[in-house]
């Protein structure tokens, strides 16, 4: 069992990661392919992982002894930890020996069972408050780093000089639909970016459009009102949206582009991201320039027609999130350039034909143009979509020494208002994660009074679906039940799980499992009937040894 201190920081995670330091805090370059982010520096112990680098070219400056060989020692898996403990316990720490059985009295649940009620309450729970806007996302971890020196501009220690890693979480989304739509249809695309300095977690939100559609902060919900469902009915309601846009001068370029096919990217990783505000860089004399980020992503711009975004809405409506996780699940990278433009204060005074603060208008390239400053790499996936992507919190609030908004009324509002919605939607600890560590334990004994797990023959458990099988469906019924799961074992990783669920079937009626196999070719029949032969008087789990599956291979 983990200490208290051990076990906090471990599922604190990605929330507070830092940059990896050694026990004279001098700082670590790290090896982007083999580690990553929180290290207890007096005590040298691994915590939660993100994905660092070491820059080749600046690996010469440091001292002669390798700061990688330092933490090598340290460097292990979680689940090669010798201290975690396999066995599955409660919140409180009471060990479950059995965890399919509720504790009863001759078969009645007791309401003293707090593993039950802790179980299911969890359960019930286990949703929190769907995001008003930018609920349909996913993301990925990956990590910055400086390319050009830019700390005359700026005295924010993540951009200190040429090498500088940081870790990043970036999470992508659509930004006015909800969580379970479809990730191509037409809407603006939201790329929010946390960066986890040394100086603490900075925040950068973008959309892939260069401005925003309003410039009043009073004008925020209209807008995104305006591209939501109607309230009567709740269908699309394209003529909100037009009516908005219409009656709003200021949103024609980002009208636009909206209307573009800017407004169907293909996935997340075929666009540019653009913070739209202006922001202020200040250097260590307090000096400062204007600037307006840009992310160029590398893989270049790819859009759907309005057709192929459609199609793709109802053929796989999750496509932008399979997209990046198979990308990065197959060892491959997705890469940002990270830009500014600048401009001084006089300047800003100066400009004859747009306002410099304006959301709505963009800076003319021609006239400002971009320069590089670092990029931004994602290369990992995340490990917990509730705690990683639904439990992300952004603000562009969240700053750090060296960064200021600028004089943008919808900027300063929005550094409020992101940090009220996270209030509401995460609670006030939204920026830690409580743990208790259960130093006392005790163990209950549970047991099943079902008749079928002690009495009735193991067959009992399949008769009823054999009944449904041949009796409740027609031919045409039975072959729709084989095609959808066919269809669906396409997702399905895992050859044992499969062979596993075709021998349950199997023990329903081999026709069952037979009409799956005839479209699905990866097993055959023949080992379908010798596994369930292999366990012809038994479930294909034991249900004495905590639903430990059997081996089902033919060996």
């Amino acid at each position: 069992m983990e200490g208290g201190s051990s076990i906090m920081k471990r599922i604190a995670g990605r929330d507070h990661p830092q940059i990896l330091t050694d026990a004279q805090g001098t700082s670590m370059n790290v090896d982007k392919r083999s580690l990553t982010t929180i290290i207890d520096a007096q005590s040298g112990q691994l915590d939660h992982p993100v994905k660092s680098n070491i820059n080749q070219e600046n690996e010469k400056q440091t001292t002669s002894t390798s700061l990688l060989d330092k933490v090598s020692s340290v460097l292990s898996p979680l689940t090669s930890n010798n201290d975690v403990s396999p066995t599955l316990t409660s919140v409180n720490g009471y060990r479950l020996g059995d965890v399919s059985h509720c504790l009863n009295i001759s078969g009645y649940p007791v309401v003293s069972d707090g593993i039950l009620f802790e179980k299911q309450q969890t359960f019930n729970r286990s949703k929190i408050v769907e995001r008003a806007v930018h609920a349909c996302g996913s993301g990925a971890f990956g990590y910055f780093e400086v390319t050009r020196d830019v700390s005359s501009l700026c005295k924010a220690d993540f951009l200190s000089k040429i090498g500088k890693i940081t870790p990043v979480m970036v999470r992508f989304s659509t930004t006015t639909y909800g969580r379970e739509f479809p990730d191509s249809a037409r809407n603006p695309r939201g790329i929010a970016m946390k960066f986890y300095t040394d100086e603490g977690n900075y925040d950068i939100l973008s959309v892939n459009f260069p401005v925003f559609f309003v410039r009043d902060p009073t004008q925020g919900p209209d807008v995104i009102r305006s591209q939501q469902r109607n309230p009567n009915n709740f269908r699309a309601n394209w003529s909100a949206t037009f009516d908005f846009m219409s009656l709003v001068p200021e949103s024609m370029l980002a009208n636009t582009w909206f209307w573009s096919d800017h407004g169907t990217p293909v996935g997340w990783r075929h666009m540019d991201a653009y913070p739209c505000h202006t922001f202020k860089w200040i250097n260590s004399q307090n000096q400062y320039v204007y600037i307006r980020y840009k992310f160029s992503c590398l893989a270049g711009i790819k859009n759907f027609s309005d057709a192929e975004a459609t199609r793709m809405c109802g053929e796989d409506p999750d496509y932008a999130k399979r997209d990046l996780w198979q990308h990065l699940d197959n060892g491959d990278t997705c890469e940002f350039t990270c830009q500014i433009q600048m401009m001084n204060e006089s300047e800003s005074k100066k400009v004859p034909d747009f306002d410099p603060f304006d959301a709505t208008k963009i800076w003319p390239e021609d006239r400002y143009p971009f320069m590089e400053f670092g990029r931004l790499v994602l290369d990992r996936n995340l490990e917990n979509y509730h705690r990683d992507v639904e439990q992300v919190a952004f603000s562009p609030g969240s700053l750090v020494p060296g960064v200021e908004p600028g004089p943008d009324a919808l900027l300063l509002f929005r550094c409020f208002l992101y940090r009220d919605a996270q209030l509401y939607r995460l609670g006030v600890n939204f920026h830690q994660v409580p743990v208790n560590c259960p130093f006392m334990t005790r163990y209950l004994a549970r047991k099943s009074h079902s008749r079928h797990e002690n009495e009735l023959p193991i067959d009992t458990e399949y008769a009823q679906a054999r009944q449904f099988y041949l009796n409740g469906l027609n031919s045409d019924e039975r072959a729709h039940l084989h095609y959808n799961i066919a269809r669906a074992f396409r997702s399905v990783t895992r050859l044992d799980i499969k062979l596993r669920f075709l021998v349950a079937c199997y023990k329903v009626h081999p026709e069952y499992a037979l009409g799956i196999l005839k479209l699905y070719d990866e097993i055959t029949f023949d080992q379908v009937e010798q596994a369930a032969r292999k366990i012809q008087d038994k479930h294909t789990v034991d249900r004495t040894n905590c639903y430990e599956p059997y081996d089902l291979n033919q060996s």
